[in-house]
């Protein structure tokens, strides 16, 4: 708090500053009513050039929850802490407007959100296959797929292998977490998204994905060039390996295949 205040006014520049606050991860953040919380508002307040504009949270320990009910108790725990943070502050004199929240498993189960601004779920708006296994999604829900080529087929080991590895679906494991495990992701057929029954990327490589089948691999289905489309396993670190959406519409042209718009996306540190 300290080096932001001589931050803005070394810079003459005006900074709006939001407190973070541990909800129960105990990742990042202070405690709601400790002594650290007043002691970094005071000094923010007091800065002439920074306005003391809130505080956020983000319950990521609600990843851990398994149940609906689970869940909604981590919700409550996020909100009711980010809530009484704000109230300790306002209580003090200082301003409070912004009182945020995130986590998608949060948003999806809440009891409610009483005394809350603003929430930041990042997966909430296009799901992935860990968000499938939590429950907070369907699949025939999720909203984003990688369209791969096959390149190889592997007969004797029942593999086919895809140009899309590590790079294009990440290599972030979240699903091994839970009972039905998806690798890097179910495979899909590229017009109608549609699940090919068992089929899964096993193991990723940079550029190669190895798809493997629960039972044998239809490889006259799907010869080498031809397109598959796979669910990501953990949709952020996927999506942060493109500059851009393509958008697709399964009632337009093509079935599937055509773009009819492209959304760009803000990436990089």
């Amino acid at each position: 708090a300290r080096a932001i205040a001589e931050f803005a006014t070394a810079r003459a520049t005006r900074l709006k500053v939001l407190v973070e606050i541990d909800c129960g991860e105990h990742r990042t953040g202070v405690l709601p009513d400790g002594p650290e919380l007043m002691e970094i508002a005071g000094i923010l307040d007091a800065a002439p050039s920074v306005d003391l504009d809130g505080v956020l949270t983000h319950a990521g320990h609600s990843y851990t929850c398994r149940t609906p009910e689970e869940m909604a108790a981590v919700a409550e725990e996020e909100r009711s802490s980010a809530v009484r943070a704000a109230d300790t502050i306002r209580e003090a004199g200082f301003p409070c407007p912004t009182v945020s929240t995130g986590s998608t498993p949060c948003v999806m189960f809440a009891r409610g959100v009483t005394g809350v601004t603003e929430v930041r779920p990042g997966v909430y708006m296009f799901g992935d296959m860990f968000h499938a296994g939590l429950g907070t999604r369907n699949i025939d829900e999720i909203a984003i797929t990688v369209l791969a080529s096959v390149i190889a087929h592997r007969r004797d080991d029942n593999q086919l292998y895809i140009d899309a590895g590590g790079l294009a679906l990440s290599k972030d494991r979240a699903t091994a977490a839970l009972d039905d495990d998806c690798g890097y992701g179910l495979v899909c057929d590229a017009r109608t998204t549609e699940l090919i029954p068992g089929l899964r990327v096993a193991s990723v490589h940079q550029e190669h994905g190895q798809v493997t089948g629960d039972g044998p691999v239809a490889f006259d289905d799907l010869p080498v060039g031809s397109k598959v489309r796979v669910l990501p396993n953990h949709v952020c670190m996927t999506a942060a390996a493109y500059d851009a959406y393509n958008v697709i519409d399964s009632d337009e042209g093509e079935g599937g295949t055509e773009v009819i718009a492209t959304w760009g996306r803000c990436n990089g540190w």
